[in-house]
Order: C-alpha cells, then structure tokens, then sequence
C-alpha cells in the first residue's frame, strides 16, 4: 500500500498490522446551498474532491478554508467547522479514521483542514472512485477498495508533504521498540475492556508511574484521557453510522452508564449523542 511505503523512509520497523483506514461512507453527489451545516465536530475524518469553486470549510476562528477544484482536502476529526456552499457543485466524499496514530500527535501534525494538489495519479485515484460509487452502493467490495485505495494515495501524499521530523514523531508509536505500544494495542483491541495504568504498565514491562511518564512523552496524553478519547471517538462513529441504542454503544464501550456516558459526550463533542446522531443522519 502506498501509504505505509510512503513512511519507509523513517528508521526502524513500522508496526503495519496496526495502521489502517476504517472507511464509514463515500459519496460522488451534488451539493447546493443545502450543504450548510454548523458547529461541524466529527469523530472521524473527512476527504473532499469538488468540481469547481464554491464550497468552503468556515473555521472556529471565522476564517473561511476554500474547497475548490483540482486539490484534495482533508478534514481531520475533532476541528470544529461550518458547511459553507454558494454554487452547486458535484462532490466526492470518503468520512473515514486513521487507526493506530494517538490522536494528540495527529492534532499536533495537522491542527486544520489540510488540501493537496491533485496530481495526475491521485486524479486518477479519485476518477476510479467515482466511476466505482456511479455503479451502486459503496458498500459493494469493488467501491469499498477503491475508497480506501483513494483515501490512502492521498494520505500518502499528505505524509510525503510534512517535515520529517513530524513525520517521524507521529509514526514514533509505531515504530519497532516503541515502550508504549503493547500499551496502545491493548487499549485499541479492546476499548470496552477495564483499562488501568497497573495492568497498561505490567504489558509495557514497567512500573507505573515510569509508564505514565513514558505514554505522556510518546502519545501527548495521559493513558487516560488517551482511552477516554478513543472512547469518544468511537461512540461518535456508531451514532453516525450505525443504530445501535445509545445505552448499547455506552455498555460496549466501557462507560459505567449512560448518563456518564453522555455527560462525557456533550462535553468533548459539544452536543449530548442523541443530537449528535440526530444532526449526523440529517
């Protein structure tokens, strides 16, 4: 895959079994006015193709982040945004997430929209997925490959266009005898499971305040706040693309309760999950 050749560059092993893309839903529709949304925070990230001018990403700050043509633009989670659209235009979309990077490190890379030039070979990339989403669901094998085939060709291209020293601190927890990644891959092979410093910092080979130390260094987060976003995040992918009831998303992932659960919610993504899947299947 493009995308893990495309950090080769690095020293050392990357831990590729744990950094892929998990696609949610791809589109190649029309927008007009309509597609004005506000107070956007999203668990997931987002890809944009569009036809021509128009289309913009209004930021928290009040700048307008243009979406024009001949560029791919990322959305990335957790930026908070409004859906702004003058002329109607026909729009392709991927909403995804990038497991296997903390989220602190990727905010830290990438703390807004991000656009890249469409060059000849991402074109193409983008021309396939649009020809494969004008055949049927997304969800037949054939538009699903070729969703993640273009979110990763531009995820390669977005990796090749940053620093190398911030490319390799964001990738650092992937890397081969990284302290904290048996750490990080109990926690996301189980986000339901009760996850303790103890038992995080036994898996790491150390005591623990050494090991919150060590994750605080390597991740940006405490082990905590770390569990609790990937929590988050994941609660906000099932209410956007799934209906399973709210009490069952909290259970699974590890929250005590619903009304905590919710509580937590509000707070990191601005509405309780009820609005917050009401407003995504709107």
């Amino acid at each position: 895959m493009s995308f893990l050749v495309s950090v080769g560059r690095m020293e050392g092993q990357l831990d590729a079994d744990r950094l892929h893309i998990r696609v949610f839903m791809a589109a190649a529709i029309r927008i007009d006015r309509s597609w004005a949304q506000t107070n956007v925070c999203s668990a997931y990230w987002r890809l944009y193709v569009n036809s021509s001018a128009g289309a913009a990403a209004r930021l928290s700050d009040g700048r307008l982040y243009p979406l024009g043509p001949g560029a791919a633009h990322f959305i990335p989670a957790w930026i908070r945004w409004d859906c702004v659209n003058r002329e109607p235009l026909d729009h392709l979309y991927v909403h995804f997430d990038l497991v296997g990077i903390p989220g602190a490190l990727l905010r830290d890379a990438l703390p807004e929209p991000r656009s890249l030039p469409l060059t000849p070979a991402l074109a193409a990339v983008m021309h396939s997925l649009r020809a494969a989403l004008g055949a049927g669901s997304w969800l037949r094998p054939s538009a699903l490959f070729s969703a993640k085939s273009a979110v990763d060709a531009a995820l390669a291209d977005l990796v090749a266009s940053l620093p190398d020293s911030t490319a390799t601190r964001l990738f650092a927890p992937l890397r081969g005898g990284s302290p904290v990644a048996p750490a990080l891959a109990a926690i996301d092979g189980d986000l339901g499971a009760e996850l303790t410093n103890p038992d995080l910092a036994r898996r790491c080979g150390c005591s623990v305040d050494h090991f919150v130390r060590l994750f605080r260094r390597h991740v940006g987060q405490t082990p905590a706040q770390y569990v609790l976003e990937r929590r988050v995040a994941a609660a906000g992918q099932a209410l956007a693309f799934s209906d399973e009831p709210i009490d069952g998303i909290a259970e699974r992932l590890g929250f005590p309760d619903r009304f905590y659960f919710s509580r937590v919610f509000a707070r990191r993504m601005g509405v309780p999950p009820a609005a917050y899947r009401r407003a995504r299947h709107a």
